[in-house]
Formats: C-alpha cells, sequence, structure tokens
C-alpha cells in the first residue's frame, strides 16, 4: 500500500515536472479579497472608505449604510452627487466635513486623521465611485413547471 501511495504521489508531483513549469499555488483568501481593477492609491482609498464613511454612506456609496437610517438629511448618493463636485470641493469634504460647503454638520472632518496620502487615496477611491457604472442586466425570469 506504501508502494502505491508512492508512486501516485511521484506520478502527480514528477509529472507536473515534464509538462513545464507549474503555475504556482493561489491563496483563495488572497484571491477573494483581490480587486485587479483598483490601483494601489484606490484600494487604500476603499480600505479607508470602508472603516471611515460606510457605516453611513453604504459599501457602494448610494447613502444607505448602517447609521443612514438615523441621519436627517439622509446621506447622498454618491453615484449622482459626486459628480456634481469638483475635486477642489471633493477635498474639502474630506478635511473640514460637509459644514464646509453649507451642507449638513454630519458628516465629520477627517483633515485631522488623515494624513495627506490618506486624503489622496479617498479621492481616487471617491473617483472611481463617481465613474458612469454600466446597469447590470437584469436577470431573466423562469418558468417554473411542476414535473410529474
Amino acid at each position: 500500500m506504501r508502494r502505491a501511495t508512492a508512486l501516485v504521489l511521484f506520478v502527480l508531483v514528477g509529472g507536473a515536472g515534464c509538462r513545464g513549469q507549474a503555475e504556482p499555488p493561489r491563496d483563495a483568501v488572497q484571491l477573494g479579497f483581490r480587486d485587479g481593477s483598483l490601483t494601489s492609491l484606490e484600494a487604500r482609498g476603499k480600505r479607508l472608505f470602508s472603516e471611515r464613511c460606510a457605516t453611513c454612506h453604504g459599501r457602494e456609496g448610494r447613502g444607505d449604510g448602517q447609521n443612514a437610517y438615523n441621519l436627517q438629511p439622509p446621506p447622498p448618493d454618491f453615484s449622482e452627487s459626486l459628480r456634481k463636485l469638483t475635486l477642489a470641493d471633493r477635498r474639502r469634504v474630506i478635511e473640514d466635513g460637509t459644514a464646509a460647503l453649507g451642507r449638513s454638520p454630519l458628516c465629520p472632518p477627517r483633515g485631522s486623521s488623515l494624513d495627506e496620502g490618506g486624503v489622496n487615496a479617498l479621492l481616487a477611491y471617491l473617483d472611481v465611485m463617481a465613474r458612469p457604472h454600466p446597469s447590470p442586466t437584469p436577470p431573466t425570469r423562469r418558468s417554473w413547471r411542476k414535473t410529474r
């Protein structure tokens, strides 16, 4: 039995070397969290957004975070509102809060808790969120029939 197991392992391991360079093993956890469509700066901004902004603005910036129902006025949907703000206005909102633009004082200033790199990362990710995204294709309805 040991010889058969050893032979199987030899064939599996040795056979991979005969076919050429084997692909390195992939870590499923890393693959699950990796988003190849973002630059490293945008990915840092996404992380900062998730940590500091998503509670109110929602994961996707739709104004539907877990705390949004408590806020009056509710947080805006970034898919629409970000396009109306200049880069300078976005920076002011991050650094000084929304009150700096004459809006609700509920969005706190982050300028004292973020360094310049963090502000730039958030700006980069907000730029990603402001881009128009194609609407998802609606799911098709299946006809479920009872079979006898």
